[in-house]
């Protein structure tokens, strides 16, 4: 939980430093930071995708959990979500600059798998996840609290009731997470890491909260067939 609480205070101590500060950070510094972060986050993949040891299980639980996530347009619904809440927060007319900043904000940082596969790996003890998400926010609210103002800063409680939920939700799973369980489902994490590392350095546009009914296929695996 800890890390979920660094997330939401580095992202709203971002946009406050913006503000003071009031000075853009140069594209060219931005890149540099954000190739790091990929790099890192690839890593991070990698070393937990190939601590399976049943891959097998792995490519079924991806398969299976894409084609569920595909099914029912989970990203797609992320974003229309965005969409909705950008809608019913601004009204045509008025001086929504607050607003604008803090509504854009927040559904850059919390829709997405990275929202979501951050706080399920912290209910499983590893917090690598959120804490390099804590990066990010940290440059993007700086950012914008350059060009919106204060109006950015409560973005970093979006991010804690967001993140907390699924804190929650995973945690609520535990008694079922046995050894097996927890490495399988690493390991389709770390693929679903790895995916949002390749789509940081625009190599693809992988739709990865798609994959994450995939989670669930290591637990119903070894509580219903072993």
């Amino acid at each position: 939980m800890i890390a979920i609480i660094i997330n939401g205070v580095t992202a709203s101590l971002g946009a406050l430093l913006g503000f003071f500060l009031k000075r853009g950070i140069s594209e060219k510094y931005t890149k540099a930071i954000f190739g790091v972060i990929s790099l890192c986050v690839a890593i991070m993949g990698v070393q937990s995708a190939v601590q399976s040891q049943n891959l097998l299980l792995v490519l079924a639980s991806l398969i299976v959990g894409t084609l569920l996530g595909t099914i029912i347009g989970i990203e797609d619904r992320m974003q229309q979500f965005g969409e909705f809440l950008k809608r019913r927060m601004q009204r045509p007319g008025e001086d929504n600059t607050f607003v604008k900043g803090f509504v854009t904000l927040s559904v850059m940082q919390v829709v997405g798998a990275l929202a979501i596969l951050g706080p399920i790996q912290a209910a499983l003890g590893s917090n690598d996840l959120l804490y390099f998400k804590s990066v990010l926010d940290f440059t993007s609210a700086f950012i914008f609290g350059t060009i919106y103002g204060l109006g950015v800063v409560p973005v970093g409680l979006v991010n804690l009731v967001y993140e907390a939920f699924f804190f929650l939700l995973a945690s609520f799973f535990m008694p079922l997470m046995t050894p097996d369980v927890i490495r399988e489902l690493n390991a389709v994490g770390g693929v679903m890491i790895l995916g949002i590392a390749l789509n940081m350095f625009r190599v693809t546009e992988l739709k990865v909260a798609d994959f994450l009914p995939a989670l669930f296929i290591p637990i119903l695996y070894y509580h219903l067939f072993v």
